[in-house]
């Protein structure tokens, strides 16, 4: 069985600067598989080169066993690619159920110039109602989304990308800004869909990678010098050496 994201031998330089060297990872359907790492390893270009903003200089980006390294970002979502942003984007003026139901909207390929008749379609709207569910926000559901806070922004990011029916889920520092309850909440979702979408963690809170992470990938200076289970990369003296001695990290 084909890998549900597999990348091969990926680099990206930036003028002198390398990027990506020689960056290989495969991601098991299903598992949640962490990437971590110092500011500079080169977590942003990696992510950027999986979704499609970026194009390697090199190497290949395989997502269910095809070649999608030359697809642009909206032809990888509509197979299957999603992602949250590090930086949130959402619509402001629209309700928290709108943005999900736009995203439901875009999955299935109709215009935005037909939203009105779309506030009322069962179609759009029930999908939109699931992945609020999931994500505990369905008593936001009519709550502007320049009134949530900072926490459910995030929740309402990761409905958005759930909505958009993912196979493989790119998750950019979900718990960036949060506090300690609101990482603890976005933690309690992300165990809720782990099994059914695979999903690529890039994170700094650690308490949170190793809580939800099946495999985790250490990226140092482009390249990956450790990955295994949360309690191999934890005994790695390499790891320790190359990250997380920078770090406070409770057993």
């Amino acid at each position: 069985m084909s890998p549900a994201l597999s990348l091969r031998e990926l680099r990206k330089s930036f003028g002198s600067l390398i990027a990506t060297d020689g960056l290989s990872l495969d991601l098991a359907a299903g598992e949640v598989h962490a990437v971590i790492g110092p500011n500079g390893a080169g977590k942003s270009t990696l992510i950027g080169q999986i979704t499609g903003e970026l194009r390697p200089d090199t190497g290949m980006v395989l997502l269910n066993g095809r070649d999608v390294t030359g697809w642009p970002v909206e032809r990888r979502a509509l197979a299957g690619l999603g992602r949250s942003f590090q930086i949130t984007q959402l619509v402001h003026g629209f309700t928290v159920e709108d943005n999900v139901a736009l995203a439901v909207q875009a999955r299935a390929g109709h215009s935005f110039r037909f939203w009105t008749d779309a506030r009322s379609d069962t179609r759009l709207r029930n999908p939109a109602r699931h992945a609020l569910a999931t994500t505990g926000l369905t008593a936001r559901a009519d709550t502007l989304v320049e009134d949530l806070s900072h926490g459910e922004m995030r929740q309402l990011e990761l409905a958005v990308a759930l909505a958009l029916q993912p196979q493989v889920l790119i998750l950019d520092e979900p718990m960036a800004g949060m506090g300690a309850s609101d990482s603890r909440q976005v933690v309690s979702i992300l165990r809720q869909l782990k099994g059914w979408v695979t999903i690529l963690l890039v994170e700094h809170d650690m308490d949170a990678v190793f809580a939800l992470a099946d495999r985790i990938s250490v990226l140092v200076a482009g390249r990956i010098v450790a990955s295994g289970t949360a309690g191999e990369i934890r005994n790695d003296p390499r790891v320790r050496a190359a990250y997380l001695g920078e770090e406070k990290i409770h057993a």
